[in-house]
C-alpha cells in the first residue's frame, strides 16, 4: 500500500495567499471560529462556496459566514506525483480532493492520513481547517 506523505501536522504552505474581498471575509470567519465556515444566505439559508455577493438561488445580498459540520464525501480527486513547488516536493505523492459537504457546497482540500489504494469517490471524509495567521486557512480532508 502506498500512503500519501501528507502526515498530520505537516503543512508545506510556506507562501500564504493574501485573499481579498469576500474571500478575505470567509477566511477571517474561519480563523475566528476555529473551524470550517461557509457563506449562508440570510434569506433562503443556501450555503455557497466560493463566496458571492448575491445568493445564486434567491439573489439576496444578505449573508453570513456560518460554521458547517465539515462532513462530506469525496466528489473527485487527483494524485500528484510531482510538484514544481519546493515545499511540496518531499510530500509527493499527495492527494487533492474535491469534497461535497453535507451542507451542499463543494470545496477543494488537501488529503492527509489516507492510504492511496483505499480512496474512492463517495468515501466519507471530514474537512478541518488550519489557520495561517488571521487572514487565511488551509482545508485538510481526513478519512471519517
Amino acid at each position: 500500500m502506498t500512503q500519501t506523505n501528507t502526515a498530520a501536522n505537516t503543512s508545506p504552505h510556506t507562501m500564504i495567499p493574501k485573499p481579498d474581498e469576500l474571500d478575505l471575509d470567509l477566511y477571517q470567519a474561519i480563523v475566528r471560529q476555529g473551524g470550517i465556515c461557509m457563506q449562508r444566505c440570510s434569506s433562503c439559508s443556501l450555503h455557497t462556496h466560493p463566496p458571492r455577493y448575491y445568493c445564486p438561488a434567491c439573489s439576496s445580498p444578505q449573508f453570513t459566514f456560518a460554521p458547517v459540520s465539515g462532513l462530506g464525501v469525496i466528489y473527485s480527486y487527483t494524485v500528484s506525483h510531482m510538484s514544481v513547488e519546493p515545499a511540496w516536493q518531499a510530500l509527493v505523492p499527495f492527494l487533492t480532493l474535491v469534497v461535497e459537504l453535507q451542507e451542499g457546497p463543494r470545496i477543494v482540500a488537501t488529503a492527509r492520513n489516507f492510504e492511496l489504494p483505499t480512496v474512492k469517490i463517495g468515501m466519507a471524509v471530514r474537512v478541518i481547517t488550519e489557520a495561517k495567521g488571521t487572514d487565511f486557512a488551509i482545508f485538510w480532508a481526513e478519512p471519517q
